[in-house]
């Protein structure tokens, strides 16, 4: 799609104008977007946490993204809301459980689930208990360090995880980014109706580790297309990921911040898709502002 000289110059104008008034930088990409952008708008949710909405007529797209400063006193904790891995429960209401215990800034939908127990098809471990084990598939996990990785996990028979037992992890499917580059998951992993268009989750690491960047991208309705998972691949890169993961999408995509212009009330940034709204799911990633757990 191709825009007008005025168009562009309109959309430079909106996309400066809504970094100067937060402070932000005007756009989350670290290269020039693969698509047309019609505007984008910025929010500082805490020190370190930056909330970007972008729009696009290609898809239509509306694509929310948390950019998450890893070295500003915030780390990334998994969050399943019951003892077992069984269980279901929105987003909105894991993090607002969380939120009574520590300061919770931000969080997204996590691991693909079991409809009928809720529980994750992958590795969940939770402040280093492990709550779900490993399928083979990859997964998003935080070391003792709180130092984000993208690797597939083994269980041996005496419960010992390898690589090596991280404090927070949650799954997800496939593999989008590997190295700066897409990977060939973008167009074998599940069937053609899983890697077409739908709403998406993604988190992806920047930064060698210190930067962590989280996407919900809207999807199954008329104003918001969803994305396949190639396109997410591309979105990922741009936004400066060397590494990303597809976590759970469709009606699960979920995106919760702290809204500074609400008194830092946890609302839902997106628009999931199900006619009933929110829906209940197996886990979370959650964002938490902790300065003494967050120095590296």
């Amino acid at each position: 799609m191709n825009l007008s000289r005025s168009s562009v110059l309109a959309t430079a104008l909106v996309i400066t104008v809504a970094g100067c008034r937060t402070g932000l930088p005007a756009t989350p990409f670290a290269t020039p977007a693969p698509f047309p952008v019609d505007s984008v708008r910025s929010q500082r949710v805490v020190d370190g946490v930056s909330h970007y909405v972008v729009r696009s007529p290609t898809g239509p797209w509306t694509i929310n993204v948390l950019d998450v400063d890893l070295d500003r006193c915030n780390v990334a904790e998994a969050v399943k809301g019951a003892d077992s891995a069984n269980g279901r429960f929105k987003v909105t209401q894991l993090l607002a459980e969380l939120a009574t215990r520590e300061p919770v800034v931000a969080g997204v939908n996590g691991d693909f689930f079991v409809l009928k127990t809720g529980a994750p098809t992958n590795l969940l471990v939770v402040n280093g208990r492990m709550i779900a084990p490993p399928n083979g598939k990859p997964v998003l996990a935080f070391d003792s360090a709180g130092v984000p990785h993208i690797t597939t996990f083994t269980l041996s028979p005496d419960g010992r995880l390898a690589p090596f037992f991280p404090l927070n992890a949650v799954g997800g499917r496939g593999v989008l980014v590997r190295n700066g580059a897409i990977t060939s998951d973008v167009d074998t992993e599940g069937g053609a109706g899983f890697r077409e268009r739908n709403p998406r989750t993604a988190a992806g690491i920047a930064r060698n580790g210190h930067r962590l960047i989280l996407v919900a991208v809207d999807g199954r309705e008329y104003q918001n297309a969803g994305m396949t998972l190639r396109e997410l691949g591309d979105l990922m890169v741009a936004l400066g990921a060397r590494d990303a993961l597809n976590l759970d999408g469709g009606g699960s995509t979920t995106m919760v911040y702290a809204d500074p212009d609400s008194a830092g009330r946890l609302r839902i940034a997106n628009h999931p898709s199900d006619k009933e709204g929110e829906r209940t799911v197996g886990d979370a990633l959650a964002i938490v502002h902790a300065c003494g757990r967050a120095s590296r």
